[in-house]
């Protein structure tokens, strides 16, 4: 793995961030600091400052606000915004302010934890899901542009509850372990051997979408 410095930005007082910070941890990453989203860039540098050198962002927008279900005919601007719109602009905030300190450190990895709905048109879902695809694009841009500083991007697509999938179940049987399976998926991103990966989403949901 590159050093040994991951910074989370785990939106909100959802469980997950919290269970996918302990399990990179129990793989031996260090991790930084988890927070909720970031209202702009400027809270986003000031967040990461003190922490610099670090090598791993990984940005994880799965907070309650984002996760209330709505008729798509009945969004309001309200809504597409807190649900939507929100959630992308962190996901653009930790990323510029991570850049800054990788460039400047010779290279790292961005990793955007991606709710599936954006893969498959969650029903009721209609800002986060378009939040979604906005950040794998994101990621793809940033991929392309930041790739000569030696920064990987790329996404670990997960779902948020067991109806993200529609009718399939997990091909496995079993949905994924934030502690245990999402945090393999990150881990392996930050792995030196793993350089040659950017611009992808890896689907970690049990095998319910399949790429």
């Amino acid at each position: 793995m590159l050093r040994d410095s991951v910074a989370i930005v785990a939106g909100g007082d959802r469980e997950a961030g919290a269970e996918l910070a302990a399990g990179l941890e129990a793989s031996g990453i260090a991790v930084a600091v988890t927070t909720s989203r970031f209202a702009d860039a400027g809270a986003a540098t000031t967040a990461f400052a003190p922490l610099a050198p670090f090598d791993v962002l990984v940005h994880v927008p799965t907070d309650e606000a984002a996760l209330v279900r709505a008729p798509l005919a009945a969004t309001s601007a309200a809504e597409w915004d807190e649900r939507g719109e929100a959630v992308l602009r962190s996901a653009l905030w930790s990323c510029q302010a991570a850049h800054a300190v990788m460039r400047a450190n010779g290279g790292g990895r961005i990793v955007l934890v991606t709710p599936t709905v954006g893969l498959v048109g969650g029903a009721e879902r209609v800002a986060l899901a378009t939040a979604s695809e906005g950040m794998r694009t994101l990621a793809k841009v940033a991929a392309r542009q930041w790739g000569d500083s030696g920064i990987t991007v790329n996404c670990v697509a997960v779902a948020l509850d067991a109806g993200d999938g529609g009718p399939l179940a997990p091909a496995l049987g079993r949905a994924a372990d934030w502690r245990r399976d999402v945090a393999a998926a990150v881990a392996l991103l930050t792995d030196e051997r793993a350089r040659g990966i950017t611009g992808a989403t890896i689907p970690v949901d049990g095998g319910v979408v399949m790429l």
